[in-house]
């Protein structure tokens, strides 16, 4: 029997708390619950040790950019952060609409639940570090199911959105 890390075991307090579905049909509430129990709490990503974060809000253009990456994901059988038309993740987030000055973006291929999606986002001192990035504000997250090795693949899109200036 495999012991859970202490990482696992504060996740399993915080987000599987509240309900979790599967890969299809991701909760905006239950997702917003998991995420900002994460950013609220200092985090060791790699070697750099991040303070909290300020918690994030759900953003319906994200969650729809997101769907429909993690669509094409499954369609393509990969993880790729570019799209099959070679779309960077700033141009996908243009394409849906979301006017951005920062931008950041996760991708899992093959865990079953949102719990085990950003226990292996934060495993990883690239992906850690979005999740805690200070600079993000709002954010979409999706899941999506294909035939391939994979079979599920989940897509965290990050973002602070442009501000008009007073005035205008």
């Amino acid at each position: 029997m495999r012991l859970l890390s202490p990482l696992l075991l504060a996740l399993a307090g915080s987000a599987l708390a509240a309900p979790q579905g599967g890969c299809e049909g991701v909760d905006a509430e239950a997702s917003v619950r998991a995420v900002n129990a994460l950013r609220g709490q200092a985090r060791q990503c790699g070697e750099r040790t991040l303070p909290a974060a300020a918690s994030l809000r759900w953003q319906a253009t994200l969650a729809g950019s997101a769907q429909r990456y993690a669509q094409e994901l499954a369609r393509r059988d990969r993880l790729d952060h570019v799209g099959e038309a070679g779309a960077s993740l700033r141009m996908r987030m243009r394409e849906a609409g979301y006017l951005m000055r920062a931008a950041g973006e996760n991708l899992a291929g093959g865990p079953e639940t949102l719990d085990e999606a950003l226990a292996q986002w934060l495993a990883s001192p690239t992906h850690c570090e979005n999740l805690m990035g200070a600079e993000f504000e709002e954010f979409g997250l999706a899941c999506a199911t294909g035939p391939g090795q994979l079979q599920r693949y989940w897509v965290l899109q990050l973002g602070a959105p442009v501000r008009s200036s007073p005035g205008r």
